[in-house]
């Protein structure tokens, strides 16, 4: 068969690039009858009514050349490009691995391209160097507001009142959420130098199936601190893409519907020194690689569901302050050189059992507990605050020789509990007891 007789049978191209050539033909059409200062402007608005206004395809060229034009810009930056060339220029990407955009994530991203382009005022109050400065960021903000039922936030919404909401509350209006003043001046917003180092939307009332949009990481450059806690309609799991927040101080997302395990891209994060994701739906294993996280100080996980044993490597980490590991199924731990533990209680007005580690007494004990040897070795340095399980009726009054009940409670021996912990908080029927 010659060359001619196949390239005649497979020259004719599979439906989908027919749509999507003809859908870049029209957008290339739009571009060209919008900048066309000699076309009729019926030509101008035979285009625009076929597929996209010509105010928003401006704005998108404009925040993707940003994109492309940023120096030395982190990974996934590659993917968000390529999503926004899909989602603004119809430009096709069929790669298997592509970053799939959920309905309402899309919206989301129209929905911001849309108010840069027709509805943001900011213009009339900041200069143009300072607004093309920050339009990327700005862009990414806008997105989030809208993915997460922004109109409809508990605080700082847009929108004064909605139907969801009859008075979202804001000190000024200048702080609320798409004023056509700087993104900075948003409430949960700081900076410096004109970028987002500070993203705090706890409290909001965020309403998300998959956690943020993807354009979030278009503040990875500069952000130091991510909270979204005490939001429980906010769902997903935290991205893989996190490794890519170098300069992450702070991470916080407790008491959300966040659920998945913690990624391994976070143990690589080398000024991390705060994770807070308690009463949340976390689960799976902590890495041996959290011995990485230098800097940490935090670590609150309690009331979640993960499993496993907790990693003898968090002991490498002398800068922690606070540990939180009970409501969760870590497996217990054998400490077989452990003595039975005598230990001082204080009741607090809730009923739970705040507890100073005493002086071992004679005679050793098969007692178990899911903390670590070498977590309890930080008690000497700055750990303050190490707060477990113990089982019910762990914990019991000594008795005096005379028969009479002594200051100090002692752990039962085989009995799950902690004996280097600042506070223990006993389960009842695998359920941990109630606390603040």
């Amino acid at each position: 068969m010659s060359t001619r007789s196949i390239h005649t049978q497979n020259s004719q191209p599979p439906s989908w690039m027919i749509r999507s050539s003809f859908k870049f033909f029209l957008i290339s059409l739009i571009v060209f009858a919008t900048t066309c200062h000699w076309c009729p402007l019926s030509a101008v608005a035979a285009a625009e009514s076929d597929l996209v206004d010509a105010k928003s395809l401006a704005m998108a060229n404009r925040i993707l050349q940003k994109v492309k034009d940023y120096e030395n810009p982190p990974p996934s930056w590659n993917m968000i490009l390529r999503v926004m060339e899909n989602s603004f220029l119809a430009i096709p990407d069929n790669d298997s691995n592509f970053y799939q955009s959920s309905p309402h994530e899309e919206k989301a991203r129209e929905r911001a391209l849309h108010w840069l382009a027709h509805e943001d005022e900011s213009s009339a109050n900041l200069s143009d160097d300072g607004y093309d400065r920050g339009l990327l960021q700005r862009y990414a903000l806008a997105t989030i507001y809208f993915a997460t039922g922004g109109d409809d936030w508990k605080e700082c919404s847009q929108k004064k009142q909605s139907s969801n909401n009859p008075d979202s509350i804001c000190e000024s209006d200048d702080e609320r959420y798409l004023s056509p003043f700087s993104h900075l001046k948003w409430t949960g917003i700081n900076g410096k130098n004109g970028q987002v180092t500070w993203l705090d939307l706890s409290g909001r009332g965020l309403n998300s199936r998959t956690f943020l949009p993807l354009e979030v990481t278009l503040l990875s450059p500069s952000l130091e601190l991510f909270w979204v806690s005490e939001n429980d309609q906010l769902e997903g799991s935290l991205p893989n893409y996190l490794h890519e927040f170098q300069s992450l101080v702070s991470l916080s997302a407790y008491k959300t519907s966040v659920s998945g395990t913690i990624p391994e891209s976070i143990y690589t994060l080398p000024k991390l020194n705060s994770i807070r994701l308690y009463k949340s739906k976390f689960e799976g294993t902590i890495s041996t690689q959290i011995g990485k996280l230098a800097e940490l100080k935090w670590f609150w996980i309690h009331e979640n569901e993960f499993t496993g044993s907790v990693p003898t490597e968090i002991g490498q980490l002398s800068k922690l302050e606070g540990v939180t590991l009970y409501g969760n199924k870590f497996t217990p731990i054998e400490n077989k050189d452990d003595t039975e533990s005598h230990i001082t209680p204080i009741e607090n007005k809730d009923g739970n059992i705040s507890i100073t580690p005493m002086e071992n007494k004679d005679g050793k004990s098969s007692s178990s507990s899911i903390i670590p040897e070498s977590l309890c070795s930080l008690k000497g340095k700055h750990l303050k605050h190490l707060w477990s399980d113990c089982e019910e009726g762990a914990l019991t009054p000594a008795l005096s020789e005379d028969g009479g009940k002594k200051a100090a409670l002692v752990v039962k021996e085989g009995i799950q509990a902690c004996s280097c912990c600042t506070r223990c908080f006993p389960r009842k029927n695998g359920v941990v007891a109630a606390v603040n």
